[in-house]
Protein backbone atom coordinates (compact mmCIF):
# COMPACT_ATOMS: atom_id res chain seq x y z
CA UNK A 1 0.00 0.00 0.00
CA UNK A 2 1.30 3.52 -0.57
CA UNK A 3 1.22 5.95 1.65
CA UNK A 4 1.14 9.81 0.62
CA UNK A 5 4.01 11.68 1.70
CA UNK A 6 2.29 14.35 3.85
CA UNK A 7 -1.35 14.75 4.54
CA UNK A 8 -3.01 17.74 4.44
CA UNK A 9 -4.89 19.57 7.87
CA UNK A 10 -8.15 18.37 6.71
CA UNK A 11 -7.17 15.25 5.56
CA UNK A 12 -5.79 14.65 9.24
CA UNK A 13 -8.62 15.97 10.69
CA UNK A 14 -10.99 13.36 9.14
CA UNK A 15 -8.56 10.86 9.41
CA UNK A 16 -9.06 11.15 13.31
CA UNK A 17 -12.25 11.81 13.11
CA UNK A 18 -12.70 8.57 11.96
CA UNK A 19 -10.56 7.02 14.77
CA UNK A 20 -12.68 8.79 17.28
CA UNK A 21 -15.66 6.93 15.85
CA UNK A 22 -14.08 3.39 16.35
CA UNK A 23 -13.00 4.39 20.02
CA UNK A 24 -16.38 5.67 20.70
CA UNK A 25 -18.46 3.12 19.82
CA UNK A 26 -16.22 0.83 22.13
CA UNK A 27 -16.96 3.38 25.21
CA UNK A 28 -20.60 3.71 24.70
CA UNK A 29 -20.90 0.09 24.84
CA UNK A 30 -18.61 -0.46 27.47
CA UNK A 31 -20.58 2.34 29.53
CA UNK A 32 -23.92 0.91 28.83
CA UNK A 33 -24.78 3.72 27.08
CA UNK A 34 -25.89 2.14 24.09
CA UNK A 35 -28.62 4.67 23.26
CA UNK A 36 -26.30 7.37 22.14
CA UNK A 37 -24.75 5.17 19.63
CA UNK A 38 -27.32 6.43 17.32
CA UNK A 39 -24.89 9.77 17.06
CA UNK A 40 -22.48 7.78 15.34
CA UNK A 41 -24.77 5.57 12.66
CA UNK A 42 -26.17 6.49 9.52
CA UNK A 43 -29.32 6.44 9.69
CA UNK A 44 -29.51 3.42 6.58
CA UNK A 45 -26.44 2.21 8.70
CA UNK A 46 -25.49 -1.79 8.66
CA UNK A 47 -23.60 -3.25 11.52
CA UNK A 48 -22.34 -7.00 11.96
CA UNK A 49 -20.75 -7.87 15.51
CA UNK A 50 -17.64 -9.50 15.68
CA UNK A 51 -18.95 -13.04 17.33
CA UNK A 52 -22.04 -13.15 15.06
CA UNK A 53 -20.49 -11.86 11.35
CA UNK A 54 -23.30 -13.27 9.43
CA UNK A 55 -25.92 -11.63 10.78
CA UNK A 56 -26.09 -8.01 9.38
CA UNK A 57 -28.48 -5.49 10.98
CA UNK A 58 -29.60 -2.70 8.58
CA UNK A 59 -30.78 0.34 10.20
CA UNK A 60 -29.45 2.83 12.96
CA UNK A 61 -32.91 2.09 14.89
CA UNK A 62 -32.38 -1.93 14.60
CA UNK A 63 -28.83 -1.57 15.82
CA UNK A 64 -29.44 0.26 18.60
CA UNK A 65 -32.38 -1.81 19.86
CA UNK A 66 -29.77 -5.04 18.82
CA UNK A 67 -27.44 -3.26 21.95
CA UNK A 68 -30.16 -2.62 24.26
CA UNK A 69 -31.46 -5.94 24.04
CA UNK A 70 -28.00 -7.27 25.55
CA UNK A 71 -28.23 -9.00 29.41
CA UNK A 72 -28.17 -6.19 31.48
CA UNK A 73 -25.38 -8.35 33.66
CA UNK A 74 -23.27 -7.99 30.86
CA UNK A 75 -20.00 -5.80 31.57
CA UNK A 76 -17.61 -5.42 28.30
CA UNK A 77 -14.14 -3.83 28.07
CA UNK A 78 -13.06 -3.39 24.45
CA UNK A 79 -9.47 -2.47 23.34
CA UNK A 80 -9.28 -1.25 20.00
CA UNK A 81 -5.75 -1.22 18.41
CA UNK A 82 -4.05 -0.99 15.22
CA UNK A 83 -6.71 1.44 13.80
CA UNK A 84 -5.85 2.36 9.63
CA UNK A 85 -8.71 5.35 8.37
CA UNK A 86 -7.77 5.19 4.71
CA UNK A 87 -9.65 8.40 2.89
CA UNK A 88 -11.27 6.79 -0.56
CA UNK A 89 -12.65 10.46 -1.26
CA UNK A 90 -12.96 13.78 0.40
CA UNK A 91 -16.57 12.30 2.18
CA UNK A 92 -15.83 8.72 2.41
CA UNK A 93 -13.20 6.88 3.96
CA UNK A 94 -12.49 2.90 4.94
CA UNK A 95 -10.77 1.64 8.32
CA UNK A 96 -9.39 -1.78 9.27
CA UNK A 97 -8.83 -2.22 13.36
CA UNK A 98 -7.87 -5.15 15.20
CA UNK A 99 -10.42 -5.10 18.49
CA UNK A 100 -10.06 -7.71 21.77
CA UNK A 101 -12.87 -8.12 24.04
CA UNK A 102 -13.43 -8.67 27.75
CA UNK A 103 -16.88 -9.83 29.45
CA UNK A 104 -17.80 -10.43 32.48
CA UNK A 105 -21.01 -10.54 34.86
CA UNK A 106 -21.53 -7.60 36.52
CA UNK A 107 -23.51 -9.88 39.52
CA UNK A 108 -20.41 -11.21 40.18
CA UNK A 109 -18.16 -10.00 43.20
CA UNK A 110 -15.88 -6.86 42.49
CA UNK A 111 -12.78 -7.44 44.64
CA UNK A 112 -10.71 -4.60 45.75
CA UNK A 113 -8.06 -4.05 43.64
CA UNK A 114 -8.95 -6.75 40.87
CA UNK A 115 -12.40 -6.46 39.97
CA UNK A 116 -14.06 -8.84 38.45
CA UNK A 117 -13.25 -11.76 36.85
CA UNK A 118 -13.78 -12.23 33.24
CA UNK A 119 -14.01 -14.35 30.28
CA UNK A 120 -12.03 -13.90 27.36
CA UNK A 121 -10.02 -12.60 25.53
CA UNK A 122 -11.48 -12.64 22.11
CA UNK A 123 -9.40 -11.07 19.34
CA UNK A 124 -11.26 -10.16 15.73
CA UNK A 125 -11.47 -7.35 13.50
CA UNK A 126 -13.56 -4.70 12.31
CA UNK A 127 -14.09 -3.28 8.93
CA UNK A 128 -15.70 0.03 8.57
CA UNK A 129 -17.01 2.30 5.87
CA UNK A 130 -17.10 5.79 6.91
CA UNK A 131 -19.42 8.69 5.13
CA UNK A 132 -18.82 13.00 6.17
CA UNK A 133 -22.08 13.97 6.50
CA UNK A 134 -23.31 17.86 7.58
CA UNK A 135 -23.20 16.44 11.27
CA UNK A 136 -20.04 15.07 11.07
CA UNK A 137 -18.40 11.79 10.20
CA UNK A 138 -20.55 8.56 10.34
CA UNK A 139 -20.72 4.81 10.25
CA UNK A 140 -22.18 3.74 6.75
CA UNK A 141 -21.34 -0.25 7.66
CA UNK A 142 -19.33 -1.30 10.36
CA UNK A 143 -18.40 -5.26 10.27
CA UNK A 144 -16.74 -7.59 12.31
CA UNK A 145 -14.96 -11.03 13.04
CA UNK A 146 -13.48 -13.30 15.60
CA UNK A 147 -10.11 -14.22 14.37
CA UNK A 148 -8.89 -16.15 17.67
CA UNK A 149 -10.32 -17.03 21.33
CA UNK A 150 -9.03 -18.22 24.48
Amino acid sequence: MDLPASYSAAELSSIEACKRLVTEFASLIDANRTDELIHLLLPEATFARPTAPDNVVTGAQTIVQAFASRPKDLVTQHLNLNIRITLTGPDSATGESVVVLYRANGNDTLEPGKGRQATGPLLGTWSDTFVRTPQGWRFKDRRGRVTMFT
